[in-house]
């Protein structure tokens, strides 16, 4: 990638700073990154609690991912464990005590040794099948029947339902700006250290605005350090990055939250992503050493995970095709891929970015694309709805001529902008302005019916590395944003919408406005007669008195159409609860509209459910029902939850406190007396000192 000019004066200078003292070492470039220890969340002793927890976590390779399924019906589980250990199970139940489990077996292949240890590790892999949604499941893993403790863990809705995005945590990029101490190995534990604890708290603050997601979906570069090997074998057998994915996978959320991860340009030329992750349908086609591409259904909608450090536009097109085949009838078709191939980056520009993205943006549109995710460039930005990019060869430069332009201005900081003719024409030809699909039906922040494509560059999840936006911002770019702070998106889907809203998380305020893709042959046909239906109600006086109440209720029931879809926006759910002036359920009356209902403890939820569920039996068609499930929303955090499952958490919360309290003052000193007991049963006698050192 370009910015080789100054990675070639970094390491002169860290090569000239080694020379020159015994002691601490730094390496750094102008990337901005998140320093862990002074952010909000680390305060209160919160960073030191997790400096004493990464010592515990940093050399645990077998820490366990889960990925979805084929479908919604499945999960994907993967884990490292030692050779010796074999028959890998997970077993799953509706029960807290596993009673009434079911177990499915797994299979075994090659992993690495650790160096140090010389501990041969496999990696284990097993699929879970039969999941019902709305769901909370139990599962345990294990090998030779060492089972773990058990997890809870709860499946969603498939007609309605939301996910997040994030962008390269990259686990271990903060090395270049991180004090590496005596050696680099000390730097990389220190820099995975700072970037897994702002990684944890990325996820801690995603599921805390939206905690009943049913999945995660990660832009690619997990991790950080991927020294290219000589040959296959050697990249097969790489361990240096092993730290990395201990912090990668280290938050306890991902024990109960599936990912997919995208292979980005870090991952994908060595091993250890294909042993750490089992991913759904994976193919050959697209492939690296780190594997291929592969996709997923849930619901109403396919995704599509390619890994396009495989430049081999063919491969992806036929494994599209096949994806799109094979899924069947969908609503919604979203892509992720690691490039920016319509970001507005440091990367953006790049020739090799821009060839990439005329390769693949032909076959995206020609299957009907509707939404491109990705990540690479370190930097939030939203485009336009685009479609029909061309390249145009008599501009395009060399990677080369592009680097000696773009040195110029990177290494001013951009302050001394290149003019150069034929630079500059090489940068207007790649805004793609042409392609901008500006015949829309935008109603506020809806977009109906676009025959475009939207795309979506995730900033960092975890502040180990951020760029600059080019200083020249793009004509496809509708929005941009860096300030160097950590992001995620939330996207809700249902049967006619797709909205995403993006967040940064030291205040969790939006870095850019929600925007909302609506999927509707009556609603794009809509927008413009609903407007001049609105005109016309300021001539009420050519209207007789039946005619009008006609009219006046046609236009009513013209501008509910796809109403149900406004609930998925944050703005709306709390002006609902400001003017109700308490917190509500949400009745899914259709598509079309929903009802609300103050929470003034009149309405019981199975009543509720029961009354949504004979109306969609008896009122409304099949295609029109959006959910036989009452949803709950907290009129402060506008958060909405469904409504069943909100009731059991608050019941089993409800009996632990009344556990806890059950004792009084007795139960309380004798709690006290059992915790000054397990102190004094640490403290070890002088005369016994000897013994226990010896049987330790």
């Amino acid at each position: 990638m370009i910015k080789r000019t100054k990675k070639v004066m970094a390491a002169l200078m860290v090569a000239i700073m080694m020379i020159t003292t015994s002691y601490t070492v730094f390496a750094a470039e102008n990337d901005g990154w998140t320093e862990a220890p002074y952010t909000e969340a680390a305060q209160g002793g919160a960073w030191e609690a997790w400096c004493e927890k990464w010592e515990t976590i940093k050399n645990d390779w077998t820490q366990l991912s889960i990925t979805p399924g084929k479908n919604a019906t499945e999960l994907n589980f993967a884990w490292y464990s030692e050779k010796e250990e074999t028959l890998p199970k997970v077993k799953i139940s509706k029960s807290t005590d596993m009673s009434n489990s079911i177990e499915f077996d797994g299979t075994q292949s090659r992993a690495v040794t650790n160096k140090e240890t010389k501990i041969e590790y496999v990696s284990n892999k097993v699929t879970v099948t039969g999941l019902e949604e709305d769901t909370t499941y139990y599962y345990s893993y294990g090998t030779n029947e060492n089972w773990s403790s058990p997890v809870v863990i709860n499946t969603q809705s498939t007609d309605s339902f939301s996910f997040f995005l994030v962008g390269d945590p990259q686990i271990g990029s903060s090395l270049k700006n991180t004090p590496t101490g005596e050696t680099e190995a000390i730097g990389q534990d220190r820099s995975v250290r700072n970037d897994s604890f702002n990684w944890n708290n990325t996820i801690k603050k995603a599921l805390s605005l939206v905690p009943n997601a049913s999945f995660m979906i990660s832009a690619g570069d997990q991790i950080s350090i991927r020294d290219k090997k000589a040959n296959n074998e050697q990249a097969l057998a790489y361990t240096e990055n092993e730290i990395e994915y201990a912090g990668y996978l280290s938050p306890e959320p991902l024990k109960s939250l599936p990912v997919a991860t995208t292979l980005g340009n870090h991952d994908a030329v060595s091993g250890n992503y294909s042993y750490h992750f089992n991913n759904p349908n994976t193919s050959t086609l697209g492939s690296t050493v780190g594997g291929g591409n592969y996709y997923y259904t849930y619901g109403n909608t396919l995704f599509i995970m390619l890994n396009t450090n495989n430049t081999n536009a063919e491969e992806h097109k036929q494994f599209i095709e096949q994806a799109v085949a094979e899924s069947g009838d969908v609503t919604w078709k979203v892509v992720t891929l690691h490039q920016d191939i319509y970001g507005s980056g440091e990367h953006s520009n790049e020739p090799e970015i821009a060839e990439l993205r005329y390769k693949l943006v032909p076959i995206f549109e020609e299957n009907d694309i509707d939404v491109v995710l990705t990540g690479h460039d370190h930097t939030y930005a939203r485009s336009k709805i685009l479609k029909g990019g061309v390249k145009e060869e008599s501009t395009f430069l060399t990677d080369d001529e592009y680097e000696e332009f773009f040195d110029i201005e990177f290494e001013s900081d951009y302050t001394e902008l290149v003019e150069d003719e034929k630079y500059l024409s090489y940068l207007e030809s790649i805004e793609d302005k042409n392609a901008i699909e500006t015949d829309l039906s935008i109603r506020g922040e809806n977009i109906s019916n676009p025959e475009g494509i939207l795309y979506i560059t995730a900033n960092s999840a975890s502040g180990s590395k951020y760029y600059n936006n080019v200083p020249r911002q793009q004509a496809y770019i509708a929005n941009r944003w860096q300030e160097d702070v950590p992001t995620f998106s939330t996207i809700n889907v249902d049967n006619v919408s797709l909205s995403i809203s993006t967040y940064r998380t030291d205040n969790m305020e939006k870095i850019d406005e929600t925007v909302t893709i609506i999927k509707s042959v009556e609603y794009g046909n809509l927008v413009d007669k609903i407007e001049e239906a609105e005109a016309k109600s300021a001539e009420k006086e050519i209207y007789t008195s039946s005619t009008w109440t006609v009219f006046e209720a046609t236009l009513s029931n013209a501008q509910k159409m796809n109403g149900a879809s406004l609930l998925l926006q944050e703005d709306i759910r709390k002006q609902i609860g400001e003017c109700l002036g308490s917190d509500y359920f949400v009745l899914p009356s259709s598509i079309h509209e929903v009802l609300i209902l103050p929470d003034n403890g009149i309405f019981q939820v199975p009543e509720l459910n029961a009354m949504v569920q004979e109306v969609n039996e008896t009122q409304v068609e099949r295609q029109e029902q959006l959910s036989d499930k009452v949803q709950f929303c907290d009129k402060k955090t506008a958060v909405m939850e469904n409504a069943e499952r909100r009731e059991a958490r608050l019941e089993k919360e409800k009996v632990a406190e009344k556990a806890e309290v059950k004792g009084g003052i007795h139960g309380r000193l004798e709690k006290a007396k059992a915790e000054i007991k397990a102190k004094e049963g640490d403290k070890v006698p002088k005369n016994k000192s000897k013994d226990l050192a010896a049987a330790l």
